[in-house]
């Protein structure tokens, strides 16, 4: 933000009593409000380069979109990141496979037993 500039005074200023010649140019003439105006108070007498402001804008919006392609990530490594754990779940498997042999023996307890086969003598 840049300040404006103040217009300059030349001079004293006057008042029409004191001024002997009312053909004099009207711009010798100074008036001061008794009131500071409300802009100034707000701190509205600044203004704002155009160059500047553009410079600004455009840095804000590099800097976004940089943060954005930072985070971003492909569709592929994304869709072999979630599916890897599904892929690679041997500890699953074998503990499916373990249930299965367990309730297959629950259910089945002849299966345990072996067959005497018997063997003759010779």
């Amino acid at each position: 933000l840049k300040k404006r500039t103040r217009r300059r005074r030349d001079g004293k200023s006057r008042t029409l009593a004191e001024e002997p010649d009312q053909s004099q140019n009207s711009s010798t003439i100074e008036t001061r409000p008794l009131v500071r105006s409300r802009s100034v108070e707000a701190g509205e007498d600044y203004w704002i380069d155009e160059k500047d402001l553009q410079k600004s804008l455009e840095r804000e919006q590099a800097i976004k979109n940089r943060k954005a392609m930072e985070g971003e990530i492909s569709k592929d490594k994304l869709r072999t990141e979630v599916v890897a754990p599904y892929k690679q779940n041997w500890i699953g498997y074998f503990s499916v496979f373990i249930i299965v042999i367990a309730t297959i023996i629950k259910e089945f307890p002849e299966l345990l037993n072996a067959p005497v086969i018997p063997i003759p003598d010779l």
